[in-house]
């Protein structure tokens, strides 16, 4: 095979990095808009949103269950100043004095258990949706996973919950003020990452594991990343817009309420594109190829953002292209070579023996922005003629992973192949009739 091709004009990496940021960053957004991933954000959020009064029951109760191992006065002692502004301090003591049925415990429960099955299944449906044209779902494992996350859910959001809990009430019961200053200090820092963290987890796991085909951990990492520093960033911004701590308790309570159901909606918006940004990631070369392929082949002109974002991508010409003189082999009858091959520019001939050889005429003949030698991928056998370029051209030398999912992704690619292989069936069906001894 020849050297990869050099005539590709080079950039400055600087520049080189925003074409490839700008490139990946569309592709997310005309997927997140085709496969209407806004809708699916609103389904996770739902179901999240139905799991937190179960899960709000479920923490009163083992907190109730906690609650009585502590002296009752001692305990209201410590809360006194939190609750005397608000007039719980005797609901408190009803509340600690006895616990919750274990009706209501075991009710909050199954409700947890439901509501959070339910999310799961959203969340899943929607990676669903993202990979459906990477590789066919495996309903076994998709259960499986569906319990495996539901249950590390429940026991994080519980576990977290209920350790800054007790972390504040231990904090409030240190004496020494050094101690105490530094343990609030400790607890202050923890509370703001500690979440941040256990979100990054979810993500990143979520991520890694959930697809039907699973993404480099790499991809994963830097995406549940970059989806928790935008939530981060976007968290920050409404709480310098819309700061519910200035108003009365009546409004501030709504308030809040109205900035946490924007951030659970938009942290879903957001958990959902960077999960496209995983899969564009993940299938970058064959996203770009297809569009390639697609100005390449385009009677229409295309507009100038289009034309400076995906004509003669340097990343496809260095990875995949090649450059072949008149009258040299690119591939021979009986190679186990899979790729699929795309003319560029050039011409390329088709040969049932040997070239150059008494019976050499070609078979057939390979015009510009035409697929060659895919007959070795649908069949999965080795090459059946020879291929030689009757020109000076190029080829880009596809492999057949990236062929298969090129395909995928452009349906209008894979109806012009279907095309292209029924009329080269038709031709060498003639060819060989008037080659075929009488």
């Amino acid at each position: 095979m020849s050297a990869p091709l050099h005539g590709v004009t080079t950039r400055r990496p600087a520049s080189r990095l925003l074409k490839s940021v700008t490139q990946r960053m569309l592709f997310t957004l005309e997927q997140f808009s085709r496969d209407e991933m806004a809708n699916h954000a609103s389904a996770g959020a739902y179901s999240f949103l139905l799991s937190a009064v179960p899960a709000v029951l479920v923490i009163v109760y083992l907190s109730s269950l906690a609650a009585i191992s502590f002296d009752t006065d001692e305990l209201l002692g410590l809360l006194g100043p939190y609750l005397g502004a608000f007039g719980g301090k005797e609901a408190t003591r009803a509340f600690v004095s006895k616990p919750l049925s274990g009706f209501a415990g075991a009710f909050g429960l199954v409700n947890l258990v439901w509501a959070a099955r339910l999310f799961v299944v959203s969340i899943q449906r929607g990676f669903r949706v993202i990979w459906s044209k990477a590789v066919k779902v495996n309903p076994v494992r998709e259960n499986i996973l569906t319990f495996a996350v539901e249950l590390v859910t429940i026991v994080a959001i519980v576990a977290i919950i209920a350790v800054s809990q007790i972390a504040r009430a231990t904090i409030s019961a240190i004496e020494w003020e050094p101690a105490a200053a530094l343990a609030g200090f400790t607890v202050r820092v923890s509370v703001r990452m500690v979440p941040a963290l256990a979100l990054w987890l979810f993500v990143a796991l979520t991520y890694r594991t959930m697809p039907p085909k699973r993404p480099r951990p790499t991809h994963a990492i830097v995406t549940s990343a970059l989806c928790v520093a935008s939530y981060t960033a976007l968290g920050a911004l409404l709480g310098l817009t819309m700061n519910a701590d200035r108003y009365g308790l009546l409004y501030g309570i709504l308030g809040n309420l109205i900035v946490g159901l924007i951030k659970v909606y938009f942290f879903f918006w957001l958990y959902f594109f960077f999960a496209e940004l995983t899969y564009t990631i993940e299938f970058f070369d064959s996203l770009l190829f297809a569009r390639f392929h697609r100005l390449d082949s385009s009677e229409k002109p295309a507009g100038k953002i289009e034309r400076t974002l995906f004509s003669e991508p340097a990343r496809l010409f260095r990875r995949y292209a090649r450059e072949y003189s008149a009258g040299q082999t690119i591939f021979s009858r009986g190679d186990d070579d899979r790729s699929a091959l795309y003319l560029y520019h050039g011409s390329v001939e088709i040969h049932l023996a040997p070239p150059g050889g008494i019976r050499s005429a070609p078979m057939s003949r390979v015009d510009e922005g035409e697929f060659f030698g895919e007959m070795a991928w649908i069949l999965e056998e080795p090459r059946s003629a020879w291929a030689v370029a009757a020109t000076d051209c190029t080829v880009f030398v596809l492999p057949s992973a990236l062929f298969e999912r090129f395909l995928a992704h452009d349906a209008g690619a894979s109806r012009r192949l279907v095309e292209i292989l029924a009329a080269r069936l038709k031709a060498n069906n003639e060819f060989l009739s008037k080659t075929r001894p009488r």
